[in-house]
């Protein structure tokens, strides 16, 4: 692996789980490679633009489910997260909105109406966050996307993590009690993070705080990894299992000047219900005046 690629990869570890978690993974100072790459979309070089200005900015952050050739193509792959982030350096303030997968939307170039997480599948990233910017009426200015199996490798590379509980319920048979403090190898992890529908587990709800007490625990573990072997293997797992339009400069600087932000976070869900539409399939609707009120926290973050 070069530098400049072992460089950007270590940012997108820093970045993410700052991002999600608050939490650093290690110190690394010194840089001395930047990245410059050759073709930009109008699109990608506008928000480089407001990264080097120090500008508010809006971030879709996606977890997905794929096989290799799904990964390689962007196409065919499942969103089980999907999180936006306005962070603003200038009042130093982050807002974190957790999207249902379910959320009843509209996805350019589709025929009626489709749960958000099938945006991703169709067309990839770039359909993913126009989906948002179209659903949502919130600007995004790039993305970061993580392959769930390289959370499962990168805990199983420390030894599991710790969690308690948040609910009593079964999974792939895997039994979680509400309360209860579990150490999680990277598949009983997967099982923590997945259920959703079963008896007990809360919904996109449930699931969605489990993820945030999986993605915390781990960025601690990796904080404390301070053999160079295990490091130079959690860089290996990031390579293959997280993709951005952000170049190793835009990461930079949000690591430099969007630190205070990114660790002064707000997180919220839009909250409603979950309801069988016409076409016999069940969705989320999202309740507008709740909706309403977290969309406009989050594009006041942005100005």
């Amino acid at each position: 692996m070069n530098i400049t690629k072992r460089s950007k990869i270590i940012m997108i570890l820093l970045i993410l789980l700052i991002v999600i978690s608050s939490f650093i993974i290690y110190k690394i100072i010194h840089f001395n490679n930047a990245i410059q790459d050759s073709q930009h979309s109008k699109q990608t070089v506008a928000t480089q633009h407001k990264i080097k200005a120090q500008k508010p900015i809006s971030i879709a952050i996606f977890g997905v489910d794929s096989d290799a050739t799904r990964a390689k193509t962007h196409t065919g792959q499942r969103t089980d997260t999907i999180v936006i982030a306005s962070i603003n350096p200038q009042n130093e303030k982050t807002e974190l909105i957790s999207v249902p997968r379910d959320t009843y939307s509209e996805i350019p170039g589709i025929e009626g109406h489709e749960k958000m997480a099938h945006a991703y599948a169709y067309g990839g990233p770039k359909l993913a966050m126009e989906s948002l910017r179209q659903n949502l009426n919130v600007p995004i200015d790039g993305y970061m996307t993580v392959d769930m199996d390289g959370f499962q490798q990168l805990i199983d590379l420390c030894d599991g993590v710790t969690v308690t509980s948040n609910a009593t319920f079964n999974y792939n048979g895997s039994n979680f009690k509400e309360g209860k403090k579990v150490t999680l190898s990277g598949d009983k992890a997967l099982d923590y993070v997945r259920s959703r529908k079963e008896t007990g587990a809360g919904g996109d709800e449930g699931r969605t705080a489990r993820q945030r007490q999986v993605i915390e625990a781990l960025g601690k573990k990796l904080n404390q990894s301070n053999s160079l072997i295990t490091l130079n293997r959690i860089l290996k797992v990031t390579e293959n299992n997280v993709q951005t339009n952000l170049s190793l400069g835009d990461l930079k600087s949000l690591y430099s000047n969007y630190k205070p932000a990114l660790k002064n976070m707000h997180k919220a869900t839009i909250d409603g219900e979950n309801l069988i539409e016409d076409d016999g399939i069940w969705y989320f609707e999202a309740n507008e005046d709740d909706k309403s009120v977290k969309i406009n926290n989050y594009k006041n973050n942005l100005k």
